[in-house]
């Protein structure tokens, strides 16, 4: 099941500064790095609610951030090499997570 980024998202990462380069293998593009962190960000939230203290869901996390990854088709080594890769480019990666919580918002907006 593909998620669709919302048009805001491709918009704000259309609008970049960035030259058009061929990405290295196993790196995932902006687009498809946006919804698996929404979703690993969500499924964080869910745990710092139910538990106060990151000793205390660590694991639980770790493991249930495995099915985030399968349903995205990618692996935890592919998504950590990726976010590796767009940490060395901090404008990039700072629009990374500001698309990532503009789909937050909109997404807690239509839940309301």
């Amino acid at each position: 099941m593909r998620r669709i980024v919302p048009i805001i998202v491709i918009l704000l990462l259309s609008c970049s500064n960035e030259e058009t380069y061929q990405l290295p293998e196993n790196i995932l593009t902006k687009e498809e790095l946006i919804p698996v962190l929404v979703d690993l960000q969500i499924l964080e939230s869910h745990f710092q609610r139910q538990f106060s203290r990151v000793d205390l869901y660590r694991e639980s996390l770790d493991s249930s951030s495995v099915s985030i990854f399968v349903n995205h088709g990618i692996t935890k080594g592919d998504f950590v090499e990726s976010l590796t890769f767009y940490s060395k480019q901090v404008d990039t990666l700072f629009l990374i997570y500001e698309a990532a919580l503009d789909t937050i918002n909109i997404r807690l907006d239509r839940a309301q």
